[in-house]
């Protein structure tokens, strides 16, 4: 998957005469938030990112899942939201991924904003759902014109028409990449990148349009530290004006012209290009931009390997230290660092210093309870090699029955049982902020052997290992079960869907019963009704989703779920029953598929509707086909002007101009499709809805506009199944009459 390159990367600008050279980091770090007085949120979030980082999956979701609860106004919740749903699309989990880019309402910063709908059009790109990942990119295009998301996003919309055969508007969109700049004069000041990441650097110089004829320019790259590169950038597109290009950066000595950037903490990057001639007429100005590298701190507890975070460690043996920040990095031998570790123990307190408490640790502390330190050292940690940026030490937790014979200036750290152990780092520099901040790691101390603690941890953590293992099992039934059903061997798809059923009715059983994570318990329920849905048992699968919805109120899924009761419904006949669950989903506070809800009540109304017309005609009665579509356009009008950036809104708009040419109402429907060409540049009905304005245009004889739209039609979607008939409107000029009832084709 190409992922956003530029998201953990910098893109160098500056602004002289007609030449861009363009600087800035994206992610969500892209520009420094503003100050968030919640650093035990900012800490839990680094805390998390790091065990991502080493791999420790389950205990990162469990974490970064909880800054939300416990932090609920921080605005470090997005951050979490952000971290989670790409943890989620590694995993290729696209739905559950989907529903955590989907919580940044309120959040302020616009770098997050954009990386979440940037990664939600990337999951529907993943899913194959092409209209669904227009909405999200296009969303990024025009609101975050000047990120870097912008650029990413017009690779996506390309890669989608390329997905659909669109090749003309494939070559347009991926045109566009890197063409995306910001105009905002802060952006090119004091820029910040993170240090071991790639740059990015961008040129816009009118001139090269003359003077350049390989379609390349350089560009010098020169750390503070001595290291020199030259980077040889490459035109955008066709586009002879701009060009990009990048190099990667890492701690270590200069090496000059190896094409990686060797820096060391603290170092500053002047990127400098050479504009030929400037709009004022002067010869070879050298244009100039700098970015700081700055690292942002991770520390705590390892095992003796300083590979993984540990939650254990035992008293009077060794426990381990490993903190990683570039910036002490600035010598080029083994640098040091310095941690503070302290053992700490809870105290109740009394009622009167329990409330500043609980307003200073509510997050991690229960009420009336406060942590008190024991005992502090002061340990230095050595880097592990030259230019890691990687610091180890240990200290020794001395076990302790008598709390009065603690001196607090010895060179001993002493605990008792039932300690924990923390270690505090103080980040200066780094991605947040100008503010320095404490980095820290906690764990727990144990008295007794290795062994007795190992037993412990593996007795705790069994029943979800199985449980996760189980749920695993579960979705690959799932999957074949699907496959059984779609070449039609239902029998077979349902004997590998009880299998299933069995597997995560063990999930939900045992999650139950163990106050286990709740999101392996949601996601059980939304596995079981899938299941129940491969088999066709509607009324099941309901009752699933129904007892999701009783035990979890608040979860993210029980939109999900009352949307697929809704479709039951619908598939089961039941029109009346469909629209009321789908309009109880619109109600919602928080929903994200309150777009798809309206229009799927739109689209009951109109099989109700369609309905009631075929047996009012098979009756001979006259039939008023405005008068019975009523509720249905109505209800689809309401889809497209409350939820215009979704991808049900163009599909919305193309009904109600199929209704149009239904009742020959020809100038209504050629400008409402005029609209919707123009606001869904890449709907995958828009050669229906060319075909139909050249047949909108035939009804009010205009034979030029016909012949237009065919050509266009021809032009843009020359694989479509309706070209056939786009040729002979072309070869009739457009005068051919359009049949009296035409326009019917559906959207679906």
């Amino acid at each position: 998957m190409r992922n956003v390159a530029m998201r953990d990367s910098l893109v160098i600008r500056a602004l002289i005469a007609a030449v861009l050279l363009t600087a800035w980091t994206g992610g969500a770090s892209a520009a420094a938030p503003k100050k968030n007085p919640d650093i035990k949120a900012k800490q839990q979030l680094a805390r998390g990112l790091e065990l991502l980082e080493s791999s420790q999956d389950e205990r990162a979701v469990k974490l970064l899942s909880s800054i939300p609860r416990l932090f609920p106004k921080s605005a470090v919740r997005f951050k979490a939201h952000l971290a989670l749903g790409k943890h989620y699309m590694d995993k290729s989990q696209y739905d559950r991924a989907i529903s955590q880019f989907n919580t940044m309402k309120g959040c302020e910063d616009a770098d997050i904003s954009a990386d979440s709908l940037y990664q939600t059009g990337i999951c529907y790109f993943h899913m194959n759902k092409y209209d669904n990942a227009f909405a999200s990119l296009r969303k990024v295009t025009n609101e975050y014109a000047g990120s870097v998301y912008a650029n990413e996003s017009f690779y996506y919309i390309g890669q989608c028409h390329f997905k659909l055969g669109r090749w003309a508007k494939a070559v347009e969109a991926l045109q566009r990449v890197g063409t995306s700049v910001s105009s905002k004069a802060e952006d090119r000041q004091d820029v910040t990148a993170e240090a071991g990441q790639e740059l990015f650097f961008k040129v816009l110089d009118k001139d090269l349009v003359v003077l350049n004829r390989d379609g390349k320019i350089s560009a010098k790259i020169v750390a503070n530290s001595g290291d020199t590169e030259t980077i040889t950038l490459k035109t955008l597109g066709k586009d002879p004006s701009q060009y990009i290009g990048k190099v990667p950066t890492k701690l270590g000595k200069p090496s000059p012209g190896d094409n990686v950037l060797q820096i060391i903490g603290g170092d500053s990057v002047t990127a400098s290009y050479v504009d030929e001639n400037t709009a004022a007429g002067l010869r070879n100005q050298k244009v100039i931009a700098v970015v700081r590298m700055v690292s942002t701190a991770a520390a705590g507890f390892t095992n003796g390997a300083y590979t993984e975070y540990v939650e254990g460690v035992i008293g009077n043996t060794e426990s381990f230290l490993r903190v990683k920040d570039m910036d002490r990095d600035v010598s080029h031998n083994k640098d040091t660092v310095q941690v503070t570790v302290s053992t700490r123990y809870k105290v109740r307190q009394e009622a009167a210093d329990a409330v500043a408490s609980d307003a200073a640790d509510y997050a991690n502390e229960q009420k009336r309870e406060v942590w008190k330190i024991r005992d502090t050292v002061t340990v230095t940690l050595n880097e592990t090699e030259e230019h890691t940026g990687i610091y180890t030490g240990k200290t020794v937790p001395a076990i302790v029955t008598d709390p009065t014979g603690i001196d607090p200036g010895d060179k001993t750290l002493s605990a008792m049982k039932g300690d924990e152990m923390v270690c505090v780092y103080v980040d200066d520099r780094h991605m947040g902020g100008e503010d320095p901040v404490e980095v820290k790691g906690t764990t727990k101390v144990f008295i007794g052997k290795p062994n007795d603690v190992a037993i412990r941890h593996w007795l705790v953590d069994d029943p979800e290992q199985k449980a996760r293992k189980n749920l695993i099992e579960a979705k690959i039934y799932l999957k074949l079960a699907g496959i059984f059903k779609d070449v039609g061997l239902s029998s077979k798809a349902s004997i590998k869907a009880d299998q299933g059923i069995k597997r995560v009715d063990l999930v939900i059983k045992t999650g139950l019963k163990a106050s286990m994570d709740r999101s392996i318990i949601e996601e059980a329920f939304m596995v079981k009704w899938e299941l129940f849905l491969v088999q066709d048992k509607l009324p099941q699968a309901i009752g699933v989703c129904r007892t999701l919805m009783r035990l979890f109120p608040d979860s993210t899924l029980v939109d999900r779920a009352l949307l697929k009761i809704g479709q039951a419904k619908m598939q089961g006949g039941d029109l009346g029953g469909a629209v009321s669950i789908f309009s109880s989903i619109c109600r919602l506070p928080q929903s994200t598929l309150k777009a798809e809800a309206q229009y799927m009540i739109a689209k009951s109304h109109e099989t109700n509707a369609m309905a009631s017309i075929a047996k009012a005609k098979a009756a001979g009665r006259k039939v008023n086909v405005a008068a019975g579509m009523g509720r249905a356009i109505s209800s689809y009008q309401k889809c497209a002007e409350d939820y215009p950036d979704s991808a049900f809104a163009g599909p919305s708009l193309e009904k109600i101009a199929n209704f149009y040419l239904l009742t020959k109402d020809f100038a209504r429907a050629g400008e409402l499709m005029e609209r919707v060409v123009q606001d869904y540049p890449d709907a995958s009905f828009l050669d229906r809805m060319l075909l139909n304005w050249a047949k909108a245009a035939q009804g009010m004889g205009d034979s030029a506009t016909a012949k237009a739209k065919c050509e266009q039609l021809m032009s843009e979607y020359p694989a479509s199944p309706l070209a056939a008939e786009a040729m002979a409107i072309i070869k009739a000029g457009g005068a051919k009459p359009a049949p009296a009832d035409s326009g019917t084709g559906s959207s679906e």
